[in-house]
């Protein structure tokens, strides 16, 4: 129960008004009041109590309702102008409660610049006389009497939006704010696939994980499982630490987190995703078409962004799924500052459930771990995996013109195995550790309606690893890998006219890599660390025609590199030209380069478990990555179809053989050479009501040419030459159910010659291979399932659980092939297979409750 005094302000407010106002009418007042401020009036002066939740209601305003009514007409007024039911128990109490979301229309305010939900922007009626403003997901609601009106939606900083009568709807319409500043910036095409998927009209895809639908085998919307559902993104060993779009390997890719690189993007040794989605807001995927700002990638770009308002209400939530626990909250230090924290942490010290058996088998197969354990001589393997990540973000809005932000994330995983001989005290532990510790600070600056600024400095540190201990002897081998890298980034957003924006930057990067073998017997050490300071200038011109049927972002990156005394020009095109109504082609184009990637010396390194080690280009022996490619693309969309072919040439030189992963004649070979990947991608997705279907097919050839081996030209390791998937997804009310096929024709491997040509006594003796990667893998297939139900606990409560099944069918997936000498017990040798398999039959469940 709600009771307060009467404010003289109100009574003095109320008595004016209703001075000027006529003797009978619902409001004939167009100042509006807040809706708690009024309550607290009808309070008073007919000596009746309101039952309400505080938090619901404080951002609705409405015009005062006229003296002249009685109490039951002033409820019945209310009834009509806000979205709430009152309700009379008896004569003295009143009960205010939401409208059931089925009668209510609904709208939900993007920033169109970020594609994240805007907080607190204020929704008023052209008629002065009804206002609220947006909630956390930013959505709005207004009562079916309501939607007769139009509507302006307002928010510092960006262009006020006019919501014509009628558009809203029951289903939340997405409706875009501009930036002052950034009125040419990209704009929504469509929703792709499913709710929260968009494509923009430079080329990129946006997920916005807040407004999410439901895609297949997922159960916490992990944004990098997410991302492998779009065409021409693969993942050949089911990893998202191994994501490979375009024929490119995962090195290829620049993942940022909030503007700042990662060189970590999974926990569990890649089966998770090392990014909380929590308080990951959206993540923007570029396959071609790059703006300028971004460089250090010759394949994608993959840029994860966190929350950036402050709420207005402490926001929290907790729960757990089969592998690990998670928390975040939200929380106003005051009006102009914020905070945001989130954390995840594995729960197998606590429970060792059978999904965690299964990823176990999954990651640890064919590595030291799993070997030991499987041993003739009877030695037992026990591992000890943990995992967690924590990040924070504080928000301080200086002013209406700036705005900082400081970022803090780090991510661990360890790994501990101790190997014990069967009836005996003898025991040996090793241990893997992989760690990322990222932080930055921004600061971005409205100066005017025609230029913002932006500036960030930002810091990230990875380190890998691994100590082994052998158990029959006192060797250790200790293997590190260890990145530093420092940024400086600044940015200028210059709009030139309403047709043309030019935005340009520099930015400067000190990037350090080390790598360590040591070991104790016999006595040996290897340390290399290397480091190149890196210039880039860059720059875009937008172009958007009076009708916005041409959209075209032309842009220049030119990248210096101190230690190599190199110059590198990247030209980058954009061009969106609306054909007709419903059609429209798309034109992208880029060069562009990399200094960092990973090679694979042995199976055995890091224990097996984590083969890659980041390594500089030095020059001529690793030389700077640099790649060209270009598309064009098709684009139709008209009643609830969508419809979009891309054509693509994509052509990568630089490469080494020791980043590619050779497990062939190729394996200890130095080589340095290249790859030309060219394909077409096949988008369609169907919308009915609450259902949505999707099907996408990618054919691509992907081939090697390596001029100094012996044959020079053969398909790439990530020759995937077909891919598909159908998918549908169904929401009712609170509930959404999706299920997916995914199809894909297996990666090539490389048979050895017949036993005959490899007839050896020496199992150090290397194999002799057939024709490289002449065979394939049989065919990839698998079929999942998710459901989500939502509902509320209370008014302040919600709880959410989720239910994913990977591979429902329980498919037999072999991922990879390679062949190894064994040795037998009569000391002859043999050449034997090992397979990599998939997962199998895996179900997991998320519970979680929102506050």
């Amino acid at each position: 129960m709600q009771k307060a005094a009467r404010k003289h302000a109100i009574i003095a407010a109320f008595l004016f008004f209703t001075f000027l106002s006529g003797p009978v009418s619902y409001c004939q007042n167009t100042t509006l009041e807040p809706l708690i401020d009024i309550i607290k009036l009808l309070e008073d002066t007919y000596g009746v109590s309101f039952s309400y939740a505080p938090n619901d209601i404080q951002n609705v305003l409405v015009a005062t309702p006229s003296d002249a009514l009685s109490l039951t007409e002033a409820i019945a007024y209310l009834n009509s102008t806000t979205p709430f039911q009152f309700t009379a128990i008896d004569t003295r109490y009143i009960t205010v409660v939401k409208t059931p979301t089925a009668n209510l229309y609904c709208g939900k305010i993007i920033d169109a610049s970020t594609g994240l939900p805007m907080v607190g922007a204020t929704v008023i009626a052209d008629t002065n006389d009804f206002a609220t403003t947006t909630n956390t997901e930013g959505e709005f609601f207004i009562p079916e009497a309501a939607r007769t009106k139009a509507f302006t939606v307002t928010f510092i900083g960006f262009t006020p939006l006019t919501i014509p009568v009628g558009t809203l709807t029951k289903e939340c319409t997405s409706l875009l704010m501009l930036p002052t500043i950034a009125t040419l910036d990209e704009v929504l095409i469509t929703s792709y696939f499913t709710k929260g998927i968009d494509k923009l009209n430079d080329g990129s895809i946006v997920l916005n994980s807040s407004d999410f639908g439901l895609i297949p085998g997922q159960v916490d919307n992990d944004i990098l499982q997410i991302v492998q559902a779009l065409p021409g993104v693969e993942s050949v060993d089911e990893t998202i630490s191994n994501i490979n779009i375009r024929g490119g390997t995962h090195a290829e890719n620049l993942i940022l987190w909030d503007d700042i690189k990662m060189y970590q993007s999974g926990h569990f040794f890649g089966l998770i995703s090392a990014f909380n989605p929590d308080l990951t807001q959206s993540v923007s995927i570029y396959k071609n078409g790059t703006l300028p700002r971004y460089g250090e990638s010759v394949s994608s770009v993959i840029h994860m962004k966190s929350d950036d308002t402050i709420t207005r209400d402490l926001t929290a939530g907790a729960g757990f799924n089969f592998i690990n626990g998670s928390a975040f909250v939200r929380m106003p230090i005051s009006k102009k500052v914020g905070l945001q924290i989130s954390g995840r942490r594995s729960l197998n010290d606590l429970l060792e459930t059978p999904v965690y058996d299964t990823y176990s088998s999954r990651i640890f197969q064919d590595t030291e771990i799993f070997n030991s354990s499987n041993d003739a001589t009877m030695i037992t393997a026990d591992e000890d995996f943990r995992f967690y990540d924590f990040s924070t973000k504080l928000l301080w809005d200086a002013s209406e013109k700036d705005r900082v932000r400081f970022n803090f994330l780090t991510i661990d995983n360890r790994l501990d195995f101790t190997e014990t001989i069967a009836n005996s005290q003898q025991s040996e532990t090793s241990s893997l550790s992989q760690r990322s510790l990222v932080g930055g600070v921004n600061w971005e600056r409205n100066w005017n309606d025609s230029f913002k600024s932006y500036l960030m400095t930002y810091g990230t540190y990875y380190a890998l690893d691994a100590l082994n201990r052998d158990i029959f002897t006192t060797q250790e081998l200790r293997q590190e890998n260890e990145v530093i890298e420092t940024g400086v980034k600044v940015e200028g957003l210059y709009a030139i006219s309403k047709k043309f924006q030019l935005r340009s930057g520099y930015h400067f990067t000190e990037t350090g890599i080390a790598n360590t073998q040591d070991v104790n017997l016999p006595r040996f050490r290897n340390f290399e660390k290397d480091v190149l300071r890196t210039h880039s200038v860059f720059g875009r011109t937008t172009y958007t025609s009076e009708e916005k049927n041409t959209i075209i972002n032309a842009g220049l990156r030119l990248n210096y590199f101190t230690k190599l005394d190199q110059v590198l020009v990247e030209p980058r095109l954009s061009v969106h030209q609306k054909i007709s109504n419903g059609l429209a082609i798309e034109l992208l184009g880029e060069f562009k380069s990399q200094t960092t990637t990973q090679r694979i010396d042995f199976e055995s390194d890091f224990l097996g478990v984590e083969k890659r080690r980041w390594v500089l280009a030095t020059g001529d022996e690793i030389p700077v990555l640099q790649s060209k490619q270009g598309s064009f693309g098709v684009i139709y969309q008209r009643k609830k179809w969508f419809i979009e072919t891309t054509a693509y040439y994509k052509f990568v030189n630089g490469i080494s053989s020791r980043n590619q992963g050779f497990q062939n004649q190729f394996q200890f070979v130095e080589a340095i050479g290249s790859y030309t990947n060219y394909g077409l991608e096949l988008a369609v997705n169907k919308k009915w009501g609450d259902f949505s279907s999707w099907i996408s097919y990618t054919y691509a050839q992907n081939d090697y040419e390596f001029p100094s081996l012996v044959p020079s030209e053969f398909p790439n390791n990530l020759d995937i030459r077909h891919a598909a998937s159908l998918a549908g997804s169904y929401t009712l009310d609170r509930f959404k159910v999706a299920l997916g096929i995914n199809w894909h024709t297996g990666k090539p491997f490389t048979l050895p010659l017949s036993d005959g040509q490899n007839a050896s006594n020496e199992p150090a003796d290397p194999i002799l291979y057939d024709t490289p990667n002449s065979k394939r893998l049989p065919d990839y297939f698998r079929t999942d399932l998710s459901a989500e139900y939502r509902w509320n606990v209370s008014e302040k409560i919600d709880a959410k659980i989720n239910v994913a099944i990977l591979n429902i069918l329980d498919t037999d997936n072999t991922l990879n092939i390679r062949y190894a000498r064994l040795e037998n017990e009569n000391g002859s040798t043999r050449i034997n297979q090992i397979e990599q398999k998939s997962l199998g039959l895996t179900p997991n469940v998320s519970v979680q409750v929102l506050f």
